[in-house]
């Protein structure tokens, strides 16, 4: 078997998966008749759920079309505990993380051949935002910039401990893109800053406005 190139594989996947959700939300836009109803509409994905489960569709086409037999599979919403990874080669490492950050984290997304007991090839973590995420919680203020930072801070620490190859934040703006353009360019700005170190796969709902 060829060498596996996995990121190159989600990359793939999540440019198949872009061009999919553009080609539907054009399309669906066009039966309604106002651009507010428009931007209040969501395709395709509700959550960040679905957002994950549509990049495995996508995912696993480009593996079986070019890797077939890459025993190679996607997980979702795992909890980095002992629990679940007793007998991994980086269980010592989990204490650290949940030292590092608090809590042992529950990540969005897992790639590793599943006869591997060695660190992760990828762990992801996924925001999808189809409304605002700003709120006051107490005396602490909630910002997108914050829930991103949370991510980021997050997979950092993961790829530091070396529980996993690599590390990528996957985030689809079906919000401030199109209702609040100055947050929109604050999120932008902290991706690129963050880009170097941590991979972004980044898309908006702006073709839900090209019909």
């Amino acid at each position: 078997m060829k060498s596996f190139n996995y990121k190159k594989i989600l990359e793939k996947a999540w440019k198949k998966f872009c061009e999919y959700y553009d080609a539907e939300a054009s399309k669906n836009s066009k039966s309604l008749d106002d651009e507010k109803k428009i931007k209040d509409s969501h395709w395709i994905c509700w959550n960040e759920s679905d957002l994950m489960l549509q990049l495995g569709r996508f995912f696993y086409k480009e593996l079986e079309k070019n890797y077939s037999n890459s025993n190679i599979e996607m997980h979702f919403d795992k909890f980095l505990s002992k629990s679940n990874f007793g007998d991994y080669s980086f269980t010592k490492k989990l204490q650290k993380l949940k030292k590092s950050l608090g809590r042992s984290p529950k990540v969005d997304l897992i790639i590793t051949p599943e006869d591997s007991i060695a660190p992760f090839l990828i762990c992801g973590e996924a925001k999808y935002f189809h409304y605002s995420v700003e709120a006051v919680f107490w005396k602490s203020r909630r910002t997108a910039e914050g829930v991103i930072e949370k991510d980021l801070k997050t997979l950092s620490k993961i790829k530091e401990l070396g529980i996993a190859e690599n590390v990528v934040f996957i985030i689809f703006d079906d919000y401030y893109y199109l209702n609040k353009p100055e947050k929109f360019k604050k999120i932008k700005k902290l991706l690129y800053k963050h880009n170097k170190k941590i991979k972004i796969l980044y898309h908006n709902s702006s073709a839900k406005l090209k019909i």
